[in-house]
């Protein structure tokens, strides 16, 4: 039998997710997908971008491990424009962390940035598609130029104000 692009051939040869687990049919397209939209130049523009609005230095590793737990994106919001989210939970637990992440979510929202520009709590928790991740993050320093108050750094495209016209007299 010889190998081809959809044959078993053997646990250890099969392509694996972030998490180790085997991935095959369209779970392997969509990850093939995923990583073929992933941009290492915006990971490191969102990872300089969030040590300066929240103040701190990100932990060593992945930005993954850096924002599984939600913390640091809660603190991001808070940062340009206080009290925006809930003050998150710093603990282990998984539903705790995912609703570090959910609470993440709806601030963004409540700053402007459109609900299609949203990661979901799983696409995070479960290292399923960091590039949506990162274009989040992109939205939200899109975002967060028009908040009142906030006077940090930016990220992503200057967003447009509106030049309402007039149409000409007759």
């Amino acid at each position: 039998m010889s190998k081809s692009g959809g044959t078993f051939t053997d646990l250890k040869n099969a392509q694996t997710d972030a998490n180790g687990t085997p991935l095959y049919g369209i779970d392997k397209e969509l990850a093939e997908k995923a990583a073929s939209k992933y941009d290492p130049a915006l990971e490191a523009d969102c990872r300089s971008w969030l040590e300066v609005v929240t103040g701190t230095a990100l932990p060593e590793g992945t930005l993954h491990e850096a924002l599984k737990s939600g913390v640091v994106l809660c603190n991001a919001v808070n940062a340009i424009k206080p009290g925006v989210c809930k003050a998150p939970f710093t603990g282990s637990m998984a539903f705790k962390q995912m609703e570090n992440i959910a609470n993440f979510s709806t601030a963004c929202e409540s700053l402007g940035v459109p609900k299609f520009s949203l990661f979901q709590t799983v696409t995070l928790y479960e290292n399923k598609d960091m590039g949506a991740v990162l274009l989040t993050l992109q939205a939200l320093g899109s975002a967060a130029q028009k908040v009142p108050g906030y006077s940090g750094p930016a990220l992503g495209a200057k967003p447009s104000d509106a030049n309402v016209r007039q149409p000409a007299a007759t």
